[in-house]
């Protein structure tokens, strides 16, 4: 989204519902926004009576590309719908060393969140290389891509199809093509992609395990799993196994989460003007994780911690 100030409009009823199904289902299958306390009784009775202890991933994906879908034919109809293509929680430089070889400008447009893309991307070559990004939502990431590098072949991949429309018609870039996906079940041969960036996205996936194994298997021998995202503290050791047991070199394991709070505190507060309402209001606070919000006290007090990994396929394997 733009960082600066928003047109309001109000959340939809639907909206509001996918969103605290979206939350209670991740807290349900994996690790995911923390449900908002602030949610009514009969709402949370009927979300508690939609997901139990046998919720599948189906289940989960499907509350998911709804939800993503709903939030982005919502923020179509906003006046800033045309020019919001970031979604993450954005990056701002403290005393630590930063990673990205670029200096933005310090009023460039959604500046926090393309500096995130930036220190992911860090010093990894880019120029002509076959890119994916898994999870691309409105297409952030792949307009930064080609806005500072020069890749070779670029695709987008997200679960909502109203999200692969937007980028469809408004990131109409050379070599560019986006579809629709589950990032658990790539559609794409072995060794199709020299890097693989996925950016704030893996937390809403019910099977990390199975995310993981894809991406291995469609980089090519050498290639760059470019990864970040915020998880429970005692869980990122168990992701770093598990990378490692499929073959992956990790070259960076980097905690910015100091850095995401940052951003947070400068821009969530004009994020949370695009919408209006009081339950609602709660809610959309905890998914774009404003001060106070339960996802930003879990960062806050380092039960959750934001990471950037960046990680190489043996290339002989």
């Amino acid at each position: 989204m733009p960082n600066g100030p928003q047109h309001s409009e109000e959340l939809s009823g639907e909206l509001r519902k996918l969103l605290e199904l979206l939350h209670v289902s991740g807290q349900n299958a994996s690790p995911g926004p923390a449900a908002s306390p602030s949610i009514d009784a009969p709402l949370a009775e009927e979300l508690r009576s939609r997901l139990d202890d046998s919720t599948s991933s189906e289940d989960v994906k499907e509350n998911s590309r709804r939800f993503y879908n709903e939030l982005t034919r919502q923020l179509d109809s906003t006046r800033f719908g045309d020019f919001s293509y970031f979604l993450n929680y954005g990056y701002v430089a403290d005393e630590t060393p930063a990673s990205s070889m670029i200096e933005l400008p310090e009023r460039y447009i959604n500046r926090n969140s393309v500096r995130l893309v930036l220190e992911v991307i860090g010093d990894c070559d880019l120029k002509g290389r076959r890119i994916l990004d898994v999870g691309c939502g409105r297409g952030g990431t792949i307009y930064a891509i080609h806005q500072f590098f020069q890749p070779g072949p670029t695709t987008g991949l997200d679960l909502s199809a109203d999200a692969i429309e937007f980028c469809r018609r408004t990131h109409t870039y050379p070599g560019v093509t986006f579809c629709e996906g589950d990032a658990e079940k790539l559609p794409f041969p072995d060794s199709a992609f020299d890097v693989v960036t996925n950016i704030e996205s893996s937390h809403t996936y019910p099977n990390l395990h199975a995310f993981y194994k894809e991406v291995f298997r469609i980089l090519d021998g050498g290639g760059c799993f470019l990864y970040t995202d915020f998880m429970p503290r005692g869980k990122s050791s168990q992701c770093l196994e598990t990378l490692r047991h499929f073959g992956f070199a990790v070259e960076t394991d980097r905690d910015i989460t100091n850095n995401v709070l940052c951003s947070c505190d400068e821009v969530a507060s004009s994020r949370l003007r695009t919408f209006r309402g009081g339950v609602d209001a709660g809610l959309m606070r905890n998914f774009l994780a404003a001060p106070g919000s339960p996802i930003y006290e879990n960062l806050k007090s380092r039960e959750w911690t934001y990471r950037i990994l960046r990680m190489r396929k043996g290339a002989s394997v």
